[in-house]
């Protein structure tokens, strides 16, 4: 969530130190352990008593659970691919875009293993996309959705990659149906939840 909200406000990820949002106050090492600190500041800022939003407790709670099960998961599949599309995740649900080094780190992780010829292939086929999507007039999906699927697509199998993709569409024609704002949809969120499912529940 920090690194998410850093991103929104173009903030460093590593400076300054982690702090209130609405206070700016340095947050000491106790307050940073996950679950447990939300628990004992009641959900609350110590210093301004400010609310923390209810779903920083849920990311600590969900992500923490599924690092329970990363032992059930396929090869090739790390911990890290899982917290950098969750981060991917949620700048594109507050922005609608995410840091370019997600893809090509996600592309390290996922090209584990194979051919040296499908690694170039689907690099190139990255590198396409990354010079093509600004020049297009109006593309109907985002550039970073398509990497995604790309590196997914790279690490599953074309039946495994169409069912995600499937259920990841489902899941967003069902929750935007009766959006009220119009347009354009953050669709690595559903992308990501929909790797989860497929991921624990095979």
């Amino acid at each position: 969530m920090a690194a998410a909200d850093r991103y929104r406000t173009d903030q460093s990820l590593l400076f300054p130190a982690s702090h209130c949002a609405t206070c700016q106050t340095p947050l000491p090492p106790w307050q940073l352990v996950p679950v447990l600190s939300y628990l004992c500041l009641r959900g609350r800022c110590l210093t301004c008593h400010t609310s923390i939003p209810p779903v920083t407790l849920a990311m600590e709670v969900g992500v923490g659970l599924l690092a329970t099960h990363v032992y059930d998961w396929p090869s090739g599949l790390t911990y890290l691919e899982l917290t950098l599309w969750l981060l991917a995740a949620l700048c594109d649900h507050t922005t609608q875009t995410f840091p370019g080094w997600i893809s090509l780190v996600s592309l390290l992780l996922t090209s584990w293993g194979h051919s040296m010829l499908l690694v170039l292939l689907i690099s190139s086929l990255l590198l396409v996309v990354r010079w093509c999507w600004p020049r297009w007039p109006r593309p109907l999906i985002g550039d970073g959705d398509l990497e995604v699927m790309l590196c997914y697509g790279l690490g599953h199998s074309l039946t495994a990659s169409a069912t995600w993709l499937l259920t990841a569409c489902t899941g967003a024609l069902l929750l935007t149906r009766h959006s009220a704002l119009p347009g354009r949809i953050a669709f690595i969120p559903y992308l990501t939840a929909s790797a989860v499912w497929w991921w624990l529940w095979p």
